[in-house]
C-alpha cells in the first residue's frame, strides 16, 4: 500500500470495525448499566482487521507508516498504546540486532561508504589562471572500530606557473569506547610549498567526545598529543611534539541541506597551525549536491617572505556513496 494511501485506509478501517456495535446500540433502548458504564474504544482489544494493519507496518511499511499507523491506532484505541509502543520497541530493537550482526560478519572490503567532491575555475584575458580542486573521502564503520581515509589537491596555475599546491593525505582509525567517548589515531601527511614547507608528517593519539549526537545536530570535538617533522622550502628539517584539536559540526538547516564546519589547530612552541572549513550543501538530485563553502590555512611562523594565512572560496559538486 501506498504511504499516502496508509491514512484514509486506516480511518475507513477504524470506521468501520466501530460503526455495527454502534448501530445496534443505537436500535436498543438505554438500560441503566449501559448509561453507567457506556462502551468506550478505551476499554476494547484492537480488533484483527486493525492489529493486521499495524502487522503489516511492522513488517514491511517504512517507519513514516509505521507511524502514521500508530498515530490512528493509538488515538481510537487509547487502552491498547503501551502495547502498540512495545510493538514499535520491539522492532526498531529487531532491526538494531540485525544490522549489529550484519556490521560483525561483514568483510574488510565491506562496509565501506564515502564522498567525492570536485571543482574547478578557468579565467582568460588579461590573466591566465586555471584551479581544480578534488577531495576523496571513505570510511569503514564496525561494532566499535572506524576507519577514515581522505585526500585532497587543490592546485592552481596563473599565466603558466604555479601559484598554489596543496596537497594533503590521511588515515584516522577510531574506536568507540560508549556512545559518546572514543579514541583515536591520525598519520597525516601535507605539502604546501606556498606557505613554506615542502612536506609535513603529523602523527597523533588523543580522545574523541560526542558533544552533541541529535538528529538534526552534531557536534565531535577531539584532542591528545601529536609528533611533527616539517621539510621546509628552505632546506631545514624541523620536528617536535605539540598538541592537537579539532572539531566536526554538522546542522540540518532543512531536508537537504546542512552547514558544515571542521577545524583543526596543531599548538607547539615552534609554530602554531590552523585549518578551517566551513560549508553550506544542498542537495540536488539523488546523491549529488553542490557545495559552497570557505576555507582558511594559517600558520604562525611562515618561511621568510611567504604570507602564513591561505584563503580560498569555492563551489564544488559533491556526490555520496
Amino acid at each position: 500500500m501506498r504511504p499516502m494511501m496508509i491514512v484514509p485506509a486506516l480511518a475507513l478501517s477504524l470506521a468501520l470495525v466501530g460503526t455495527p456495535a454502534a448501530a445496534a446500540e443505537d436500535d436498543q433502548p438505554p438500560t441503566a448499566a449501559s448509561v453507567a458504564t457506556p462502551p468506550q474504544a478505551a476499554d476494547q482489544e484492537l480488533p484483527p482487521a486493525v492489529q493486521a494493519m499495524v502487522n503489516d507496518a511492522l513488517t514491511s511499511g517504512s517507519d513514516a507508516e509505521l507511524a502514521a499507523v500508530v498515530k490512528f491506532a493509538r488515538r481510537a484505541y487509547p487502552a491498547q498504546a503501551s502495547a502498540l509502543d512495545s510493538q514499535v520497541a520491539a522492532r526498531a530493537a529487531r532491526r538494531a540486532a540485525e544490522a549489529r550482526a550484519r556490521i560483525a560478519a561483514a568483510g574488510p572490503l565491506e562496509n565501506w561508504h564515502g564522498r567525492a567532491e570536485v571543482g574547478a575555475t578557468r579565467s582568460t584575458g588579461n590573466v591566465d589562471n586555471f584551479g581544480l580542486y578534488g577531495s576523496l573521502g571513505v570510511t569503514r564503520e564496525g561494532l566499535r572500530w572506524t576507519h577514515q581515509v581522505r585526500a585532497s589537491a587543490n592546485v592552481q596555475e596563473t599565466d603558466g606557473v604555479r601559484t598554489q599546491e596543496q596537497l594533503l593525505a590521511a588515515y584516522e582509525p577510531r574506536y568507540k569506547v560508549n556512545d559518546r567517548l572514543s579514541t583515536y589515531g591520525l598519520l597525516q601527511a601535507e605539502r604546501n610549498p606556498f606557505l613554506g614547507f615542502d612536506a609535513r608528517y603529523s602523527a597523533s593519539l588523543g580522545l574523541g567526545y560526542a558533544v552533541l549526537k541529535g538528529q538534526h545536530v552534531t557536534v565531535n570535538l577531539q584532542g591528545g598529543p601529536a609528533f611533527r617533522i616539517e621539510e621546509e622550502v628552505t632546506g631545514e628539517n624541523e620536528h617536535g611534539f605539540s598538541g592537537r584539536a579539532a572539531l566536526d559540526a554538522r546542522l540540518q538547516l532543512r531536508p537537504g541541506v546542512a552547514l558544515t564546519q571542521n577545524a583543526t589547530a596543531f599548538l607547539d612552541v615552534e609554530g602554531n597551525t590552523f585549518t578551517s572549513a566551513t560549508g553550506l550543501e544542498a542537495q540536488l538530485v539523488g546523491r549529488l549536491s553542490a557545495r559552497l563553502s570557505y576555507n582558511v590555512q594559517y600558520e604562525s611562523k611562515p618561511t621568510d617572505g611567504l604570507t602564513g594565512t591561505d584563503t580560498q572560496s569555492r563551489i564544488s559538486l559533491v556526490y555520496g556513496f
